[in-house]
């Protein structure tokens, strides 16, 4: 009898918590608390305006000759929309075992026509630029220029007898 007692009083005990909620279990379901995802950029840089730098040009004293080129972030439909800075070096170069004409003057601008860089006869220019954060795409134009400013005294001076007769220009880059 005591048996049946206690399985009486126990399934009381049981129902009495169950109806008053001290042994039901409640749960919450908390659905989308966060979702993300990642894509990989894409990183484009081309150039353009290389069919401008035409090789072995003559100039004279008073003479200036002017090549342009460009950098762009894009290619076709395809934007780096990525910010990104860029390192661009424009070497002026005499050529092996010559000086350079002393009195050029190479001037490296940009697209709005300020003065970037200036180098006399030879040396280095170097760009320090950027794309900003864009979906479009951007360029970025630039323009070398090589005038030799006459003096009639001197002008003879460097014809030939050790000075080159020509100068190298090229333009590298890098985005970082």
């Amino acid at each position: 009898m005591k048996k049946v007692l206690s399985i009486v009083a126990l399934a009381l005990v049981v129902s009495t918590s169950i109806i008053s909620g001290t042994l039901a279990i409640y749960t919450t379901h908390i659905d989308a608390l966060a979702q993300g995802s990642v894509v990989a950029k894409e990183f484009i840089l081309t150039k353009g305006g290389t069919d401008t730098f035409v090789e072995n040009v003559k100039i004279a004293p008073s003479e200036t000759m002017s090549w342009q080129f460009s950098v762009k972030n894009f290619e076709g439909t395809v934007v780096s929309e990525t910010a990104m800075d860029l390192d661009i070096d424009v070497d002026v170069l005499a050529p092996n075992g010559k000086k350079a004409i002393a009195p050029l003057v190479f001037t490296v601008e940009n697209s709005a026509g300020d003065i970037i860089g200036t180098v006399n006869s030879e040396g280095k220019v170097e760009i320090n630029d950027q794309f900003v954060l864009s979906a479009q795409g951007q360029e970025k134009v630039y323009t070398v220029s090589v005038n030799w400013p006459s003096n009639t005294n001197v002008d003879i001076n460097y014809a030939g007898a050790g000075y080159g007769t020509a100068i190298q220009v090229s333009v590298t880059g890098i985005q970082k």
